[in-house]
This record gives C-alpha cells, structure tokens and sequence, in this order.
C-alpha cells in the first residue's frame, strides 16, 4: 500500500515537471486583476470542460495536444454549470473567500460572470483545511456552478492562462467511464497529496474610492439572487481584489467582502501608490481626550488608516481618521506602509458658484439624479446655496469633483452642486 501511495506521489510530482512553462513572466495592464503570468498569450491553450464525465481537459491550441487531463466538479441540479463557448475573464484571486458559501478556494479564474474555475474548497485559509469530502467528490457535479479541479491544476491554469483564453464547456460528449476510472485512479490519496508551492508574488490590491452613495456591497453579481452586505458612501476607501471592466471584489474599510460595480469605483490600477502612513493593528477607537475612558468619537476597524498629527503623550496619537480628529492609541494604530487612495479630479476655479463658463476637467463620472425625488442644483455646495435648477428623477449629470458631502457637477452646461445622496452612478 505505501509503494502504491509513493508511487502516485511521484507520478503527481512527473506531470507537474511536465506542464509546459514560458519565461517572462508579466503583469497584465489596465483593469484585470494584477497575476504575475507565465504566459500572457490568450491564444496557447484551449480549455474544453466535458459536463457529461465531469473532465477538464487543457489543450495546446496549435496542435490539439493535451498538457493535462483531470477530474472535475462542476454544478449540481440546482446550479447546473452552463454550456457554451466563454473567453475566460479578467477576474482572479489568489486565495479567496466565498461571501455566499462562507468557504475558501485556492486559485480562481473567471469563466463567466460569477462562475470561475478554481481549487477545492478550503475551511480556511491553511492549507491543512483542505475539505476532505470536496477532494473525494471529485467527478461529480456537487458546487454551486463553478469548477473545481485539484489545486496544483488550478494553479497552473491560474499563472498560464490569461483573460481571453477560450474556454468551451460542452454537455454532449458521451459517457466515458473507462476515462474517468482511469483519472480518479492517478488522484493520491486525501492524506498524501501534496499542496503545491507557490513561488509568484502575491496579486498586488488595488486602492480605490467610492464615486456614489448608497452603492450596494453584494455577494455575487445579481441585484434579485444576491445580498447586500454593506452599503458605501461616496469617498468611502476600498481594496479590490479582484478587477474587471463591470465588476470588482472589494474588500471594505471595516472588513467586509463582496462585488460593486467597477463604474462606481475610481481607481488607477497600473499607478498604485504607497506611503508611510498610519494603520490599526486591531479594532481601537478615536477618543475625545487621552483616556480610555473618554467619549469614544469613531471606530477604527483593523486595517483602517488614520492620519496623525502629533504624539502628544506617550502612548497616544493626535490626528484624524474618517473626519473625525481625537486621540489614537499608539499601542494599536502603529506607522506602516499604506495605500494612496485616488481623490475625485478637482475642477480649477470649481469652488465658485454655478454658471456655464467653467474650465473642462481632466476626469468626469456620469451620474443621475436618485429615483423617487426632485433635488435641487445649487450654486454653491451648502442648502444656503440658490437654488440653479429642480432636477427630476434620472436627469444625466456629470460629476466633476466632490466637496465634502455636495457633487460639484455639470448639468446641460451649468455647473452647480448636488447633495451626494441625490445620485446614483449609471
């Protein structure tokens, strides 16, 4: 039993040698999810996922030949894995959480929208809580839609095939059992397979800031199947995990995981920056004097960065987190390297009142007026302010920079302001 065990081992260890591997490895730029790639050619390998065996099979384009054949699990009856011909997305993450399933899995790569091919499913985030019964289940169709293949596989589509690649999942091979008792014969044992090692940087976040109010965290991509998870307000600081051209994974200041839609975010994924700043090791709070005691003014969630002004007493901070200015404990929020959040473009000569002569900025958002309500332009980004113009539900605006809590905007010409929960993005 122990040579048959050894044996498999090796034969696992053989194909990973043989998987074909380019040099050069290379960053895709602009908004896809930032993998240190392999091989960036969309063009080299086909992948074709056989519904009917439950077979995901890699060929080299140009020749047809296999580079790897593996059992796989795709949708059950109830989420059943559709069929056709996909070029893979641009959306990908190392090793991430399923908001749906409270689940890990090691390796993804979109298909589709929200199906993607990736590992088994994980407990948690050590390798050691690999599920048992995923690994076992292998070849039959069990997930909620997406693909699961053994990690190393995983991997090697993760690093070789970039956005673009085909993908064709067909339903009308005919049944071959031959081929899948000889491919679940080639998978170890749970106990002696080996977790692949990674030797790729991990995929660079992306900074990125809220353009809207009211924008929806959801836990998949469909506003009537998915739930909301938490809500965000315009110049709310987020990280993408993931990144594509309608949607992105974010994950949010205080936390949570999910998918906004990529217009609602302003982000510079090929331009990340980074600085010495100030984050919290762990939850503390904003106080209104040097004692724990004192009126706590905000939350400050693990991760989150504050900006601070002065030490004035040991073990305390001065400075400001949110909008709200008080006092920090040095034992929790301590200098790191943080993340540069993009800023809305502020239009030159944009602080003056309304009126049709003002510059073009460099950077606008098309926005609308929220339904349900008649908002008021302004000229000036106070209720103080005259009001320009009534404007009815959906009237298209244009969003040139926010001030505090007002849009300054363009609407037919005229410049003015608009109270940020009054829009919504397009």
């Amino acid at each position: 039993m122990k040579k048959r065990l050894l044996a498999l081992i090796l034969c696992l260890c053989i194909a990973l040698m043989a998987f074909p591997s380019l040099a050069g490895a290379a960053v895709l730029p602009g908004l896809t999810s930032k993998i240190d790639y392999e091989n960036t050619d969309p063009n080299l390998y086909t992948i074709e996922i056989d519904l009917v065996n439950q077979v995901l099979t890699v060929y080299q384009t140009a020749t047809g030949a296999i580079v790897f054949q593996t059992l796989c699990t795709t949708g059950n009856e109830e989420n059943p894995t559709g069929s056709g011909v996909f070029k893979l997305g641009a959306m990908k993450e190392r090793f991430g959480y399923f908001v749906a399933y409270h689940q890990y899995a090691q390796y993804w790569t979109q298909v589709v929208r929200g199906i993607y091919i990736h590992s088994v499913m994980y407990d948690s985030k050590k390798l050691s809580s690999m599920s048992k019964s995923a690994y076992n289940n292998l070849g039959k169709n069990l997930s909620h839609g997406c693909v699961r293949i053994l990690p190393h596989y995983a991997q090697w589509i993760f690093y070789n095939c970039p956005p673009g690649t085909t993908c064709n999942i067909v339903k009308n091979r005919p049944a071959n059992p031959a081929l899948k008792q000889q491919l679940k014969a080639q998978i170890p044992a749970y106990a002696s397979y080996p977790q692949p090692a990674d030797s790729h940087a991990d995929p660079a976040e992306v900074p990125a800031t809220v353009l809207y109010a009211n924008v929806p965290v959801r836990t998949g991509f469909s506003a009537s199947r998915d739930t909301t998870v938490a809500t965000l307000g315009a110049g709310d600081h987020v990280m993408l995990l993931q990144l594509a051209q309608d949607w992105c994974k974010v994950r949010t200041g205080s936390g949570k995981l999910g998918y906004v839609k990529t217009a609602y975010l302003l982000c510079d994924p090929d331009n990340v920056q980074v600085t010495t700043g100030y984050k919290a090791s762990a939850k503390t709070y904003v106080y209104a004097a040097m004692d724990t005691g004192s009126k706590k003014l905000a939350t400050l969630p693990s991760g989150g960065q504050a900006n601070v002004y002065e030490n004035p007493k040991q073990g305390w901070w001065y400075g400001e987190y949110n909008g709200v200015t008080g006092y920090m404990r040095t034992k929790y929020v301590k200098q790191s390297t943080v993340y540069v959040f993009p800023q809305l473009t502020v239009l030159p000569g944009g602080a003056a009142g309304g009126g049709s002569d003002a510059q073009t900025p460099a950077a606008t958002y098309g926005a609308r007026v929220a339904p349900g309500i008649i908002a008021n332009f302004r000229s000036l980004p106070s209720s103080d302010g005259a009001v320009l113009a009534e404007l009815p539900e959906g009237t298209p605006v244009t969003i040139v920079s926010l001030n505090g809590s007002w849009y300054y905007c363009e609407v037919s010409g005229v410049y003015g302001y608009l109270f940020r929960d009054c829009v919504v993005g397009n």
